[in-house]
């Protein structure tokens, strides 16, 4: 029914992804061309149903950019093998989050087998937080189940080790690294590059980690049991942590109304109302009910809070943070360098947006989420020439960050390069379509406004195959009933099949 959605969904968020965070690794705003680590594995997440094949080679080229230690370079050029080695706390913990759905998109559990070796570079020294350096990259060496010998090769590098052990090292790594207040360390940043000091001494904590650490760790467990080398106890060792993390962050991280941000080096807590500048963060808040960390009380203060602080309906954006740093008592990092209001300062940082709008419709706020999430389109952004003035940049190209600056409020910041493109691709097919496809087995969950009847998704299984999903209530979609369509209920898990046929299947959402 949003043809507006329709536009960037069916054409210009995968354009984006592949065009310049893909091929080009670079934009208008950003001409690098590096490879970052976290970065282009969130990219990768939004062609899983496109290319899978590609996606697959980018989880075991970031893996190849790890090291024996279990960080990971920030970014790099193959081609010239230089790359920055750094502490940041959450990089190394997206290879996880991809792997995990990369394997329950495609079914193929033959990735967690691959043997690739480790990178090499030289270590940081103490006290040091990141180095631009050379490196060699590891190698990806076959699949175990070929015959691939883990313990062999090529001499020069680290032990080879399995994806899966790449992973387990990952997990590992993270829970390892704890502060005084039991959650992970900072390091010299972790999502949010910006609080780029926060941490910088060893001793900064991040509570954001703390709950992407509680979502990863079930993640991790389920694919450990797609291995032939389950260790149970291990596993039951890591749910452990999993609930000290949670106690930690209720007992440590709770700010009566909402979660904080992390805890500065010297203890000092950052995102609570005490503080007089960044008194609540977009991203803790988001992925605390992402992960069902918040109890039902906590949830309902945090939408009501987020929603009076950070949603700015007159501007149409949804601030990362507010207030803005400007004299902050304790230094953040490089953030404090971007004027108030501007990318990760304050501004819509669209990532984080969509990290609420998921978690809105999570807990059943189909209206609500949909205007959030039409209200960051582009095209919606630039429907009168008003708005084209204010937005000033590309009405077909989401913008990574939306200015909340009082002089240029609701102007768009960088375009083209940003992972956000990928973000609101998948927000949009798995989380309001509700898409959810596990191998060969695709069932439809949608979470629309109640504003749509139905909706006509059409999913290209092969280059011959096709099947057309008619979502809807039964009343709207049995009207169209042909002879060969299948009805089944929301929900119903449906057999894919590459038969060279068009399929249609009815389902049908009485209970939306």
């Amino acid at each position: 029914p949003d043809r507006a959605f329709d536009i960037m969904v069916n054409h210009w968020y995968l354009y984006q992804v592949c065009s310049s965070r893909l091929f080009a690794r670079a934009g208008f705003y950003q001409v690098g061309g590096a490879t970052g680590f976290r970065d282009q594995l969130q990219d990768v997440m939004g062609i899983l149903y496109t290319d899978p094949a590609y996606a697959r080679r980018q989880i075991l080229d970031h893996a190849a950019h790890q090291f024996a230690e279990g960080d990971v370079l920030h970014w790099w050029h193959e081609s010239i093998l230089l790359g920055s080695r750094t502490t940041f706390s959450d990089d190394y913990l997206w290879l996880v989050y991809v792997t995990y759905q990369y394997v329950q998109v495609t079914g193929d559990t033959t990735i967690l087998d691959e043997v690739v070796s480790f990178c090499q570079a030289d270590a940081l020294n103490p006290g040091e937080a990141e180095r631009g350096m050379r490196y060699t990259t590891g190698k990806h060496l076959g699949n175990l189940t070929e015959g691939c010998n883990a313990d062999g090769g090529d001499t020069s590098f680290p032990p080879h080790s399995s994806i899966f052990d790449h992973l387990r090292l990952c997990i590992t790594r993270a829970l390892s690294r704890m502060g005084s207040h039991g959650l992970p360390l900072m390091g010299c940043g972790d999502w949010n590059d910006g609080m780029s000091a926060v941490g910088i001494h060893g001793r900064g904590e991040s509570v954001w980690v703390a709950f992407f650490l509680v979502d990863l760790v079930p993640k991790f467990v389920e694919l450990s049991r797609l291995v032939e080398r389950t260790d149970e106890d291990f596993n039951a060792n890591l749910m452990q942590q999993r609930e000290t993390l949670i106690h930690n962050l209720q007992e440590n991280a709770w700010d009566g109304a909402w979660f904080l941000r992390a805890y500065f080096d010297n203890g000092d807590p950052m995102g609570s109302r005490n503080n007089l500048e960044c008194q609540i963060d977009l991203i803790s808040q988001a992925w605390a009910i992402l992960t069902d960390t918040a109890t039902e009380d906590q949830k309902r203060s945090i939408f009501k809070e987020c929603d009076t602080r950070l949603v700015n309906r007159e501007h149409e954006i949804i601030q990362l943070l507010t207030p803005p740093f400007k004299h902050s008592r304790n230094n953040p990092g490089y953030i404090c360098d971007y004027p108030i209001g501007v990318r990760e300062n304050g501004g819509q940082y669209t990532h984080g947006a969509f990290w609420y709008i998921q978690a809105l419709l999570k807990e059943g706020h189909y209206d609500e989420a949909y205007f959030n999430y039409s209200i960051i389109n582009p095209i919606h952004r630039t429907s009168s020439l008003a708005d084209v003035l204010k937005y000033k940049v590309e009405p077909y190209c989401i913008a990574a960050d939306i200015y909340s600056n009082p002089q240029f409020p609701g102007r768009g910041g960088w375009t083209w390069y940003t992972g956000s493109a990928s973000w609101a691709y998948k927000t949009a097919v798995e989380n309001i379509l509700g898409f959810h496809k596990q191998g060969s087995t695709v069932t439809l969950q949608p979470r629309i406004p109640s504003s749509w009847q139905s909706f006509t998704l059409r999913y290209r299984l092969s280059t011959t195959t096709t099947y057309t999903f008619i979502v809807g209530e039964s009343a709207t979609v049995l009207s169209e009933k042909t002879l060969d369509a299948v009805t089944v209920k929301v929900g119903t898990p449906i057999k894919l099949i590459d038969d060279g046929k068009e399929h249609v299947v009815l389902v049908l959402n009485d209970d939306k």
